[in-house]
């Protein structure tokens, strides 16, 4: 039987926004919200090729397909880009209080995002 992942997502960062926007109104996204499921990754460092994919939460109706833009090159020698969207459901939400890296779980429709 396939058991569906559940992934942990950072609330703050999408692409409307940048890597630290936060879209969310106070206690949300809440267990049970759909969301929109942003992938970001970081492909290079320095010129040496990376592979660290995160996950950013938006509001659900901020979601697209496809790739969402090209590769964007940071002045610190730092490449990286939004690849990819879809969509999914809350099902553990961030902690209370004050927390640099916000995170929840959350269940993708398209397991194919992971």
């Amino acid at each position: 039987m396939d058991e569906q992942r559940t992934i942990t997502a950072k609330t703050l960062g999408n692409p409307d926004g940048g890597q630290f926007a936060n879209p969310w109104a106070p206690d949300h996204p809440a267990v049970g919200e759909r969301v929109a499921i942003f992938a970001f990754e970081v492909t290079e460092v320095d010129q040496d090729v990376e592979d660290v994919r995160t996950y950013h939460l938006a509001p659900a109706e901020s979601a697209r397909e496809g790739v969402v833009g090209p590769d964007d090159v940071r002045p610190q020698g730092i490449t990286v880009r939004w690849v990819g969207c879809g969509t999914g459901t809350v099902v553990r939400a961030a902690a209370k209080g004050f927390q640099v890296d916000p995170t929840c779980e959350v269940l993708p429709d398209d397991p194919r995002l992971v």
